[in-house]
Parts: structure tokens; sequence; C-alpha cells
């Protein structure tokens, strides 16, 4: 077991044996067997205020009724927390049934004409019969966005077991947007289209070629090359791969199923390779609210997703309440992926996000990711602030934290005034008076930032990324299953620069799961793990400031790892006890990064 933190590192030679690291109130520079002194009265600090205020939000405000989800625990500062998602009230309301229909008929003017007719009711279920339902052309409330659109819709749930919906329209498949208290159970879904395929890198006259199993299909292209293991659905620890953005030329074709392209120089001859054919595409299902309106209560339960061009589903609202549950993400057969990247994508809630009994596999990037948005600021006056990046999500009333060009907790302040809603994420915000922002160079809203989630009783397996992305407070990572993963299996952190997302992972436990052929980050200048938690301001370089706070690491357990298992920098309160990380219990071996 090994433990970095800024500046410093020890390690166990067997977990469990060594004392955790308990109130660590005044340094970032402390590990593992390294007793820090604690005064009696400890001085907060700006990020301890920041802590605080994210802390504070630790329990839901909606007490859970019948049929409702919930998942309680006791957090990393051992203190109770909890989620709570609120199911449809559809008892007294009207059905409104989808028959099945035939193959050829376009199924998008059936589903929208059903789903018009619930709203009407003012909710109840939408009853769709099994079989086979194609999505040939896209939903007409709002041309061009999606096959299914759940918009403003209020206690429907839509009853969908044994349906399988395919989506033919190059569009995002369901849309769910500024509607409460709607569930989507039971129904399976992918897009029609070949969206990634397999090859093998070949030299031939000197030039790497990519030779593609199958041809690239007609509109789509060659953008992402990525070693794979033959034979086996998984992905080496090597992470040898080729980038080919939308703004870079596309790859030479030699003949239909013959590529060549720069970006091959670091495979070797011979190796087998997954191909995708889209960059970050359209999402199985998006929850994405208007800037003006706001989701509540989303559940997706029993749902089978088995291709996407992009995210499988992707999550950016302003309400709080989100549950996926009992559902599934997986390739088809014959395809590397079953979503070209993440599986699971959160951008903004206000909280209870519960990710709980699922199976995720193949995903050609991070399996979960919880993130939220970090806005860059520009002082434009006492009173008023420019902010980017994704600033027309921003409303009149929100609370807004500040933080120096170093990440540094300056202050809150609540939005005044915001200008008419425009067509740029650049917006110039005026704000009440308050604690002084005239050294900001970041912000955060918290009214985005998910303050309680829960991801517990999850099989997570043989994808091309990271287990899960941890970027946001009040959370628990719980008896999950984490297996043949070439990246880290949890990573915890924030990231100023070059992602500009993440809140930090405070008060985050990561408790009971089993990580099975666990791998790491190889192309950092820094060590990871297993299970990694770390802070960025400089893209590539490690800080010495704290950015995460309160994480507790327990009672994991570590098979066949094929790196250290847990490393961590950038963290006020660390505990970390009763850890078991077979394989990895010589010295040598531990202190690897140190």
């Amino acid at each position: 077991m090994c433990i970095l933190l800024p500046l410093l590192a020890a390690c166990s030679g067997d977990d469990g044996g060594g004392r955790p690291v308990e109130a660590l109130l005044d340094t970032p520079v402390a590990a593992q067997g390294v007793p820090v002194p604690v005064p009696s009265v400890a001085t907060l600090t700006d990020f301890d205020v920041w802590t605080q205020r994210l802390m504070a939000d630790r329990i839901s405000p909606v007490v859970a009724g019948p049929g409702d989800l919930s998942h309680a625990w006791t957090g990393a500062d051992g203190q109770p927390l909890n989620v709570v998602v609120r199911t449809p009230r559809t008892a007294g309301k009207p059905t409104v049934t989808i028959a099945a229909i035939a193959e050829t008929q376009d199924a998008t003017p059936i589903f929208q004409a059903a789903l018009l007719q619930a709203k009407r009711n003012g909710g109840g279920v939408v009853k769709v019969a099994p079989g086979t339902y194609h999505f040939r052309t896209g939903n007409t409330e709002q041309p061009g966005l999606a096959n299914i659109i759940l918009s403003r819709l209020s206690d429907v749930d839509i009853q969908a077991a044994g349906a399988t919906f395919v989506f033919e329209a190059g569009l995002t498949g369901i849309f769910v947007q500024d509607s409460v208290r709607t569930r989507i159970q039971g129904a399976r879904m992918y897009d029609g289209a070949v969206l990634s395929g397999t090859g093998r890198i070949r030299v031939v006259d000197g030039v790497k070629q990519l030779q593609l199993d199958t041809p690239v299909p007609a509109g789509m292209g060659v953008y992402w090359v990525q070693a794979m293991n033959e034979d086996a659905h998984t992905w080496p620890l090597n992470q040898v791969r080729g980038i080919i953005t939308p703004s870079m030329p596309q790859p030479t074709r030699l003949d239909e199923r013959t590529y060549t392209t720069p970006e091959l120089r670091a495979f070797k001859d011979g190796q087998y390779v997954a191909v995708r054919f889209t960059y970050y595409s359209t999402r199985a299902i998006y929850i994405r609210d208007s800037y003006t309106g706001s989701s509540e209560d989303i559940v997706l339960d029993w749902v089978q997703i088995n291709a996407a061009g992009g995210m499988g589903i992707g999550i950016k609202m302003r309400g709080r309440g989100v549950a996926i549950v009992n559902s599934s993400i997986s390739a088809l057969p014959g395809r590397p992926y079953s979503t070209n990247y993440d599986g699971i994508h959160l951008v903004a809630t206000q909280g209870d996000v519960l990710i709980r009994g699922n199976s995720i596999a193949h995903t050609g990037d991070d399996l979960i990711n919880l993130r939220s948005t970090i806005h860059k600021a520009t002082p434009v006056g006492i009173d008023s602030v420019t902010l980017t990046n994704d600033a027309r999500m921003v409303r009149v009333g929100d609370e807004v934290a500040f933080f120096n060009k170093a990440g540094e907790y300056l202050g809150r302040r609540i939005v005044s005034k915001a200008p008419p809603l425009g067509h740029s994420d650049t917006v110039t915000f005026d704000f009440q008076p308050g604690e002084p922002f005239t050294e900001a160079a970041y912000a955060r809203v918290i009214n985005m930032i998910g303050r309680r989630f829960a991801v517990a009783d999850n099989t997570l397996y043989d994808a091309a990324g990271r287990g899960m992305l941890i970027q946001l407070p009040n959370g628990v990572v719980q008896n999950n299953v984490f297996r043949n993963l070439p990246r880290t299996a949890v990573r915890m952190l924030t990231s100023f620069d070059p992602w500009l997302e993440g809140a930090g992972a405070i008060n985050v436990r990561v408790t009971a799961n089993t990580i099975e052929n666990g791998g790491t980050e190889f192309a950092t200048s820094f060590g990871t793990g297993i299970i990694t938690a770390l802070g960025e301001l400089v893209a590539g370089k490690m800080p010495t400031n704290n950015y995460n706070a309160w994480i507790r690491i327990d009672s994991n357990r570590f098979t066949t790892p094929r790196a250290p298992c847990i490393v961590v920098y950038n963290t006020k309160n660390l505990i970390q006890e009763n850890n078991d990380c077979a394989g990895l219990r010589d010295r040598k071996a531990n202190t690897m990064f140190a």
C-alpha cells in the first residue's frame, strides 16, 4: 500500500497495520504513519471555509416517500449523509398505451403523440408494448434534437420492459428537459449505425497503416485508434492511442479498409486496435435542462444501452435528483465499444445523485464521470464579473464562489442581475455586495455542484478508460466491483487546468469495493495508483495546495493489482484503514513512486 501527498511519501508494507491518517488540519504534506502535531484550537483557513460550505449540504432536502429511492451512509467525517430521488406519482392518472408496430414503421411520431397525451393528462403511465421500435426521424417538437423528447413532463412513468429502441436518425436517442418525477423503465436502446470497429496496425514499406476489419460507414471517419487485447474484450495497460480530432486532417484513405496518418506513430507493427468512427457524437440519453427551466427526480431503471456515438447518459440539469439503477451499458456483439466515450457523464445538478446496482462495460473512456464546472472569472468592477464556460447556465439568485489564480478560495457572492439570454457562454453578471473578488480568476456556482451522491453496488469492467472520476462533495463509492481496467479505478480530483472541472473530493468515502487487475495512469509526471486523489492547477504539474478534504478510504480489497493500490495528493483530513492490497506487500514495490 502506498500513499503519497505533496513533497513526502510514506508507505506501510501491509495495509491495516499502520495507523490511519487523521486530523491533518494544517498541512497538505502528510502521509500514513507520519504523525502530525494538531493544535488544540486550529485556525480556519480559507480552504476550511470552502469545505465547510460544501459539507453543509449533506442531507437531502427531500424526505423519501413510499416507492422513492434513497441511500444513506456515514461520511468521511463520521457524520450521516443521504440522497433521495422521488418516483412518479401516477395514482389516479390515465394510462397511455403504445401498441407494437411493424419494424418498417417509423416509431417517432407514435411516441411523440403518446407523450403529448401524457402531458395533457397531467402525468400517468405510458405503457410500451414489447417489440422493436425503429426511430427513423427526429421529434418535431424541437427539430434536429432527438428521437424522443421528454419536455416539461410531470409524474410520467414510461414502462417499456421488453421493448427495444433502435435510433436511426443520427440524433440523440432520448432527450429529457425541464421535467419532474419522470421515469424510464425497462427499455433497451442503441444507435442503429456502426459506430466502432477493429483492425490492426501494419508497417508496409516503412509506413504504418491502419487495416480495418470492416469499412468505415458512410458519413463517419477515423477519430480514435486504441490498442486492444485480441480475443478478449479488454484493453492493455500500455494505453497506446492515436487521436484525430475534428480540427485535424482525417487519415489518408488508401483503400476502403486501409488508412495512414502520423497519429499511428506510437503503435507497434501487428498491434490489434479498436477504432471509433465518431468524435463525441450523440448520446443514448441526455438529461439537459433549458436555460430557464429545471428538472428534478429523473429515474432510469432497468435501462439497457448498447451503442452510442458519444456518452451513454449525459446529465446537465439545474435541479436535484437523478437516479440510474438496475441498468446496464455493454457493447453489441462484434463491436469493441458500448459508448464511444464516457458511460455516465454528469456535468451539473444540485445533488441527490444515485447510481446503484448497474453493470457498465466496454466504454471508450471513463465508465462514470461525476464532475462540475469551473468558470474562468474576470472582475470588471467591485460588484461585476465576467464568467466563461457554460455561463448561460448561471441565474439570478445563484451562489457563486470565487478563487484566485492559485485555486485558493476568496469568498462567495449572490448573482443580482444577469443580461438577457443570448448565444454566448461568456456572460457578465452583477452581484450583491459581499466578500471581495478583485483577485478572482476562477468561479464555481454552488447551485450547479452535485452536493450529494452515492455510487453503490455496481459492476464496472472491461472498459478502455477509468472506472470513476469523482469531483464532487458529500459522496460515497461503496461495495462496487471493478474489473480489468487499464487506468485508475477511482480518481478523486479537481482540475483547474486543463479541464476546468470539479469542486474537489470533499467528504468522500471509498469503502468496501473490490478491485481486480487494477491499473493506473502512465502519461503523468507524478505517480498515481488504482485509487488516486489529487488536484491539478497547471496541466501535468503537481501543486502544493489542498484541493480535497475529508477523504476516507477503508475496507477495500485489491486482487492482482498492477499498480500501487492507493496514492493521495493535495488532501486535508485523510483516513486510510483496513484495506487489503494483495500482491504489493514488499517495501520496494510500495515505494516505487516515493
